[in-house]
Formats: structure tokens, C-alpha cells, sequence
């Protein structure tokens, strides 16, 4: 016989031979139940260290002592919310060219050899492309950090972007597309945006690919890749000294023009992203696995980040208690506005039946009141998941927050989350998910339409080229 004790396990059992005695003491002087153990106690704020070269690159730096490996992540403006109007692709196909070639001490280095440069210092290079950012991700141990801002440095001041560069990234893009086109949980994200945002969402297709010229790469290059717009994140066991240092070593040189190139404007204005009109539709794809069911509702502009996480745990929690699958959730930020986003993938036999529980229960679980035990556990889970994200991921953080404008809101999460209140968390549960306000999108092959339809009054069919433009 095989024992499995998990620590919850040891714990409860530890629990159970230690209350033994204590039990029938407790019960003879009145007691029904142990006392309330006292709140957990608030980590202070984390410290970063900042400062700024000459050429206007950014510095940032978590300290992170005993760490055995630096995170470094250098982060350009050149999101794909940049990408022109017509020319959707052009972000993605830019920075994924930078790991094709460039060029250092006027030597060229193909693909093969930034590949083997980035495996020399633990792990693989990372290109992270995000609505308002593009980023270059390593790893490296402490005495190999300069390696790392080295090979950065030559990926973004001296990259080939070569035209054999850009048909071979095209060639894959393309390819991309088809298989997402025929994936709901690839389709998904896109599909989903293009629905809350309406046609300004800039959603690439084959035909905005094959427009792409390697002047229009160029361009976008030398608009968003600029010190005075980038900056070098490091998160491990350094000082500001020492990264200021590297990079004075290897970006202080870093020059462009003083005028940014004009550049064609942005498909999405991102002052003034507005959700489209409220709309249930569902996109067949014939022989799919499963189907991916997305419900969407729009946030109040300036709602505080620790507001939203809070909002978006307890409404997640609720959720799966009455719709016991494995359900996925995030708030999306794009231009300013907010959507508040739920997914998750069925059986195509179980769509019906979730759909009218969805439909039912949506609005309830937004009413319920939140009691001052809700709360406590939507900031004890939202807390756990930044310390976390710290102990496994602090520069991914650090980007994000960089990305959003929230540093403040990132580094003093802790207080920031405890300061919210009940009626105030009620306010927000309440006014979303409204029947007037919340998006429902089902993709996959979910067999038949009308017992969907009557799951979901007012679901209509839509066609691939209505959601994504082809």
C-alpha cells in the first residue's frame, strides 16, 4: 500500500493529534469553535532603483539579493497596437526579425549564432510581443550579465532585417493563420478582441502580411526602437551601479535621430479605444476540438488595477463553484478602456445546458453581496499570486507594470489591495455583467445552432470574415 500525504495533509493531520486533548477543554469552558486566527501580516513595499543614461535609456532595477540568476528585459514601444492601418502584422513580423541576424564588431550573425549566444547563458532568448510593447527577454547567471545586454544591445542598434529575414517570417506568420483559423483556442484571443473593440482592433490576416515591405520594417525599427523609448529592467542579485554600468558599456552609445521618422498612424487610437456595440455570435469550425466559450463586459476607465484583481478573483471563484469547469479570467487594458474577460473550453454535447447556467447566473453572481469574508479571501488569493509572480517571474511583473503605467500600483500591491473595501468591490461587482453589457462569443464546432440559440437568446451565426476580417 502506497501512503500519499501532501504537506495539506501532514498539516491536517498534525492539527488533528494536537487538538486531541485539547478539544474537550475547549468544549467544557464554552467554546463551539477555535478562535479566529489573527490577519496576515502586510509584506512591506518592495524597493526598485532607477536612473537614466544620456540618450534617455531607462534603468530599473529589483533588487533581488541571493538570486542566482539575473532577469534582463529590454522593452521598446513597438506593441502591436502600433500597427498601421492596413499593414496588421507589422509589429509581430518586426521583432521577430531581430533574432534573424545583425551585427557586432561589423561581423554578421546569422539566426543560428544569436541562438547559440542566448543558449551559452542557461536559457533560450525570449521575444514578447504585447498590445503596447515589444520586449527581448534573458536570463543570465551574475558573472554572465554583460553577455546578455552585449547580445541586446547588438539585436536592437544593429539588426540586418534582411529581406530573406522578412519572406521567411511572412512565410510563418502565414502559416500561423491557418492553423489559428482553425483552432478555437487560438482563434480565441484574437476573435474576442476584434468582438469588445470593433474593426479599430488591428487583427492581421494574409493579405495585410503580404503588404508588408522590408522599408515599412525599417521604419518601425527606427520609430519605436529608441532609447529615450525603451527601457532595461534587471531583476536579480545587482546593483544600480553595476547596471547602470552595463549599460553605459554596451547601449550609452546607443544613437538615432532626434525626430522620431514619422510613422503612418495606428490602426487603434490609444486614447480612445471604445467597446463596440453588445453583440452574442458564434463561429462554426467544422471538425474542431471542442468549442471555446468567451464572455466579455466593459470596465470603468480608471478603475485601480488592485480594484480589478480583486473584482476579477471573487467573480472567478463564484463562477467555478456554479460552473464547475475550468474556467480562465483576465482584465485587458487596450487604449485605456477595459474588458473584462471569462473563457473556458466544453464538450460540444455540454454548450447548451452551460450557456442558460451562464445566461442565469451571471448577473446573480455580479449582485451578490460581499461580505467582509469574501474580501478577505479575494486579497489573500491576489497576494499570493504577486508573491509569486515575484519569487518566479519578478521581471514579467516589472514589464507589465511598466507596460500599464502601474509601477506604483505593482510595487506597493500589498497595500494597495488592502485598502479596498467592501461597498466599494460591491459597486463594481455589480454594475458589470449586466444583460446590456456583456459580450458572449462561441467558437468550435458545437454541432447545430439552435440549441444554442435557445440557451442564449439573440446568439447569431457570424462568418470568419465578420470576426477577423477574412
Amino acid at each position: 500500500m502506497t501512503l500519499d500525504l501532501n504537506r495539506r495533509g501532514w498539516m491536517v493531520g498534525a492539527a488533528l493529534v494536537s487538538g486531541a486533548a485539547a478539544w474537550p477543554a475547549l468544549a467544557q469552558d464554552g467554546f463551539e469553535r477555535p478562535p479566529e486566527a489573527p490577519p496576515a501580516p502586510v509584506p512591506p513595499p518592495l524597493t526598485i532603483e532607477q536612473a537614466r543614461l544620456q540618450n534617455g535609456l531607462r534603468i530599473v532595477v529589483l533588487p533581488r539579493p541571493g538570486a542566482p540568476r539575473t532577469a534582463i528585459r529590454l522593452i521598446g514601444e513597438g506593441g502591436w497596437l502600433r500597427d498601421p492601418a492596413g499593414k496588421e502584422g507589422l509589429a509581430e513580423v518586426a521583432l521577430s526579425m531581430l533574432a534573424q541576424g545583425a551585427k557586432r564588431d561589423g561581423e554578421e550573425m546569422e539566426s543560428a549564432d544569436i541562438a547559440y549566444a542566448a543558449d551559452l547563458l542557461g536559457l533560450p532568448l525570449r521575444l514578447e510581443l504585447t498590445p503596447s510593447t515589444a520586449e527581448i527577454a534573458l536570463e543570465a547567471l551574475p558573472d554572465q550579465c554583460d553577455d546578455a545586454v552585449n547580445l541586446m544591445a547588438d539585436l536592437t542598434q544593429r539588426p540586418q532585417l534582411a529581406f530573406e529575414a522578412l519572406e521567411h517570417i511572412r512565410s510563418r506568420a502565414a502559416d500561423a493563420l491557418v492553423l489559428r483559423r482553425a483552432d478555437a483556442l487560438l482563434l480565441a484571443p484574437w476573435a474576442a478582441r476584434r468582438q469588445f473593440w470593433g474593426r479599430a482592433q488591428p487583427v492581421q490576416t494574409s493579405a495585410s502580411l503580404k503588404r508588408l515591405r522590408r522599408e515599412d520594417v525599417l521604419a518601425f525599427h527606427r520609430q519605436y526602437w529608441r532609447p529615450e523609448r525603451a527601457v532595461l529592467v534587471f531583476a536579480g542579485d545587482l546593483t544600480l551601479q553595476a547596471a547602470r554600468g552595463l549599460a553605459e558599456d554596451f547601449m550609452g552609445d546607443w544613437r538615432v535621430p532626434k525626430a522620431a521618422p514619422a510613422g503612418p498612424t495606428p490602426a487603434l487610437a490609444l486614447a480612445t479605444a471604445t467597446p463596440a456595440a453588445t453583440a452574442a455570435q458564434f463561429v462554426s469550425l467544422p471538425q474542431g476540438q471542442g468549442c471555446r466559450l468567451i464572455v466579455q463586459t466593459p470596465v470603468p476607465r480608471g478603475t485601480p488595477p488592485a480594484l480589478r484583481e480583486l473584482a476579477r478573483t471573487l467573480m472567478h471563484q463564484r463562477l467555478a463553484a456554479k460552473l464547475p469547469w475550468p474556467w480562465e479570467s483576465e482584465m485587458e487594458s487596450l487604449g485605456g478602456g477595459l474588458c473584462w474577460r471569462m473563457s473556458v473550453t466544453l464538450p460540444a454535447p455540454a454548450v447548451p445546458e452551460q450557456l442558460a447556467l451562464l445566461k442565469e447566473q451571471l448577473p446573480l453572481l455580479s449582485a451578490e453581496a460581499v461580505t467582509p469574508e469574501d474580501l478577505a479571501m479575494a486579497q489573500a488569493l491576489a497576494l499570493g499570486d504577486w508573491q509569486a509572480q515575484l519569487a518566479e517571474a519578478p521581471d514579467e511583473g516589472l514589464a507589465a507594470a511598466i507596460a500599464a503605467g502601474g509601477l506604483d500600483d505593482f510595487l506597493q500591491w500589498p497595500q494597495r489591495t488592502k485598502a479596498v473595501s467592501a461597498p466599494v468591490l460591491q459597486l463594481l461587482m455589480s454594475a458589470s455583467w449586466r444583460e446590456n453589457r456583456t459580450h458572449l462569443l462561441l467558437l468550435g464546432d458545437a454541432g447545430a445552432p439552435a440549441p444554442a440559440q435557445r440557451a442564449w437568446p439573440g446568439l447569431t451565426l457570424a462568418t470568419m470574415r465578420a470576426v477577423i476580417g477574412e
